[in-house]
């Protein structure tokens, strides 16, 4: 299939959930024998992978770009929904975007319906990772594929940490400043937590990007909640090499898609636990949406079951082979 890929999106370093996403379906793409270039939005450059650095203007120019067969964009920013129906207009080449967050469904309805006017006009094929988007998106008669954003990983490198006699978990953002703290993440709540458990919890802190994260905020915080000998924070790790080194991982969102990070503890023999705010990896233990009460009652309670109990309805994930169907079917077309 002498046909070529062009994929649109964020690609290692930083990690975070598009990025590594897009880096780990690399070996699937080659294994299916798939003609791809990655263009990254930041500043990686390798084989296969080209920088855009950030650039506005290399939206412009894949207006005009027609030496792929098919596009495959990683919705990052609120504008896109416009540029994709401009695209569609000019370049007319076969397109799909995944949607990876639900922050559509938190605009005014007003700026939400214009974005969902574009995105319907526009007649790409939409991939949405959360349960509650593509339901929305089928409301809206956009033609909408349901398929989460998890690949399991391939080379995991166990990283032991020194610990004390405490119970650790894993939690991990890909950036951290004030506005992602209180309305995306709810760091307030973990820190709550730990600030009335420090005798017997401590968190390890996964950060993806230091340079983008406002420290003195993050300094705030454990300050505020006097919980510093109860966190240790690491920049620029890979989730899957550390959490083994936990009793479970925990996610506070206020808003999110999914949760890969969830999938791969529990791929891992982790129990994950997770705010209730969309639909979860199955098997993830859920509690109320920023309820410390209910928190407490679920970390208990995870941590009095056995982890084949509490891992029992995991599922095994084969959303990155759906993918590859995609895009194979999609150039199929054009053949």
């Amino acid at each position: 299939m002498n046909k070529k890929i062009a994929i649109y999106g964020p690609y290692p370093p930083p990690l975070g959930g598009i990025s590594v996403h897009i880096k780990r379906m690399v070996p699937f793409l080659k294994k299916a024998n798939l003609d791809y270039t990655i263009f990254d939005f930041g500043y990686t450059e390798k084989e296969n992978v080209i920088p855009t650095k950030k650039s506005i203007f290399w939206y412009l120019k894949i207006l005009f770009n027609r030496q792929f067969d098919l596009l495959h964009f990683h919705q990052l920013f609120a504008f896109e929904f416009i540029f994709y129906y401009i695209f569609s207009i000019i370049n007319r080449t076969e397109a799909i975007v995944s949607i990876h967050s639900e922050r559509l469904l938190k605009y005014s309805s007003t700026y939400r319906d214009m974005n969902l006017f574009f995105l319907k006009k526009s007649k790409l094929k939409v991939i949405a990772v959360s349960k509650n988007l593509t339901d929305l998106l089928l409301k809206s008669g956009i033609d909408v594929v349901f398929l989460p954003a998890y690949v399991p990983p391939e080379d995991i490198v166990f990283k032991p940490i020194k610990k004390d006699q405490r119970v650790y978990f894993l939690y991990s953002v890909w950036k951290l400043d004030k506005k992602l703290g209180d309305e995306i993440y709810n760091v307030p709540l973990v820190s709550k937590f730990l600030s009335e458990n420090k005798l017997n919890y401590k968190m390890l802190f996964l950060i993806g990007n230091k340079e983008i994260s406002d420290l003195n905020y993050l300094n705030k915080m454990i300050k505020e909640y006097d919980i510093a000998e109860s966190v240790e924070i690491l920049y620029g790790k890979n989730l899957v090499d550390y959490v083994q080194n936990c009793s479970f991982l925990l996610k506070t969102n206020y808003v999110d898609g999914y949760g890969v990070a969830l999938q791969e503890a529990m791929d891992l023999g982790v129990p994950a636990i997770a705010s209730d705010v969309c639909i979860r990896p199955k098997g993830t233990v859920l509690f109320k949406d920023d309820d410390l009460g209910d928190l407490k009652l679920k970390i208990n309670h995870t941590m009095s079951q056995p982890v084949e109990s509490i891992l029992k309805e995991k599922e095994e994930l084969q959303y990155h082979l759906e993918l590859i169907k995609i895009y194979k079917n999609s150039l199929i077309k054009q053949s």
